[in-house]
């Protein structure tokens, strides 16, 4: 059977909704979750408080996919730099270089990781926990370093995914307090390449 096809009015509402989720996000990037009304949303977005809710639905929902988008720049990002390189220490620090990107360039990232930061209270049911999945994620790629002799002998992977991870996440919170996003690339991508080059057996290769 094949897929229907996408009309002139399923692509109007696309864009409405996108427009909505970054009208939403140009507000939560700047202003906690609680500080922020629908009707805020619906005036940045040019449109009614009805048409938000019957697009999109209540603030929870317009934040919510505000969330999904900043979790799909990310996964995006990993994958991205899994597909120019198979050696696990050059996509660490491409990625990190790439999240940087898109904290630079998307305020639905830079919204959606201030939103998660408060997600323990207003969005309990997505159990988002930032540290967890970026651990996850550095410490598989370290790990498979290590079984394939890219490590120095003696580097504790625990202790490096720890430091990366924690580093990557403070300078994300120093970057927000300065209003420095344009320095995120380098200043993420520099920070993975220095710790990298103190553990490998040679320096990784962002691309």
């Amino acid at each position: 059977m094949s897929e229907p096809e996408t009309t002139a009015t399923d692509v109007a509402a696309a864009d409405l909704t996108a427009a909505v989720v970054t009208a939403a996000a140009t507000l939560l990037a700047d202003r906690p979750y609680a500080e922020v009304r629908l009707e805020d949303v619906a005036a940045a977005a040019g449109l009614g408080v009805d048409e938000v809710l019957a697009r999109v639905g209540d603030l929870h929902a317009v934040a919510s996919a505000v969330l999904t988008v900043e979790g799909s720049s990310m996964r995006a990002a990993m994958a991205a730099a899994r597909e120019r390189s198979d050696d696990p220490l050059d996509v660490l620090a491409t990625t990190f270089r790439l999240v940087g990107d898109t904290m630079a360039s998307r305020v639905e990232v830079r919204a959606g990781m201030r939103i998660a930061a408060e997600s323990h209270r207003h969005f309990p049911e997505r159990r988002i926990d930032p540290y967890r999945t970026w651990r996850t994620f550095v410490l598989a790629q370290l790990t498979e370093a290590q079984d394939r002799g890219l490590l120095r002998a003696g580097v504790d992977v625990e202790e490096v995914a720890w430091l990366l991870v924690s580093a990557g996440m403070g300078t994300k919170g120093l970057l927000e307090f300065r209003g420095a996003w344009d320095e995120a690339p380098s200043r993420l991508g520099g920070l993975a390449e220095t710790v990298l080059g103190l553990v490998a057996t040679r320096p990784a290769d962002p691309r």
